[in-house]
């Protein structure tokens, strides 16, 4: 998801619900909500719906002398964002994620999982499937990105091994593939075939 992918899904989040964009970690207990849009990279983000939860506190991990925020036991989701980066010389982007924990036993509202699940039908509905084998979505940007040329990566830089080289491969062969379909099918009208009432 590139940023403008990113501010599209935040805008829809928040026009609909009270949502605001936190960071998961901080060095303080105090939440302070994310206004700007261009959050760095390695933001460990979390979404917290105030109708749903309206009061939300860090706590505190005493070995790292840190805060965060507990998407364990509280209904909030978490927003890792995509990276950027450059990967065998080509311009490439990591595959961010919208997460949540929806085991019964931990008691959270119900309104949490249809919360998630609004927002899931919005980026199914917005978004290309992801054109590799890892599942899950591209935005319009990141779709366009890809078709350019750059690697869709997971949600890490992998290290160079024939593995990754391989699925590298494969996203160039697909590339070009769907190049030359869309070649072959330039000049050509196609008839919507007609149905007829049984």
């Amino acid at each position: 998801m590139l940023p403008e992918d990113r501010n599209a899904f935040l805008r829809f989040a928040q026009e609909r619900d009270l949502v605001v964009l936190v960071a998961r970690y901080s060095d303080s207990a105090e939440l302070q909500p994310i206004a700007d849009p261009d959050i760095g990279p390695d933001a460990f983000l979390c979404l917290w719906n105030r109708e749903i939860l309206p009061r939300l506190e860090r706590r505190r991990i005493p070995k790292a002398g840190k805060y965060e925020v507990d998407t364990l036991n509280t209904p909030i989701l978490e927003f890792d964002t995509s990276f950027t980066a450059t990967w065998e010389g080509k311009p490439a982007l990591g595959q961010g994620r919208l997460y949540g924990i929806f085991d019964p036993d931990l008691g959270k509202p119900p309104e949490f999982e249809k919360w998630y699940e609004r927002l899931v039908r919005w980026i199914r509905a917005k978004y290309e499937k992801n054109p590799t084998d890892r599942g899950g979505y591209v935005g319009p940007a990141a779709y366009e990105f890809y078709k350019g040329g750059g690697y869709l990566l997971p949600n890490f830089l992998p290290p160079r091994t024939e593995v990754w080289l391989a699925e590298i491969g494969r996203q160039d062969a697909s590339r070009r593939a769907g190049e030359a379909g869309r070649k072959s099918r330039a000049g050509r009208s196609f008839r919507r075939p007609s149905c007829k009432p049984r």
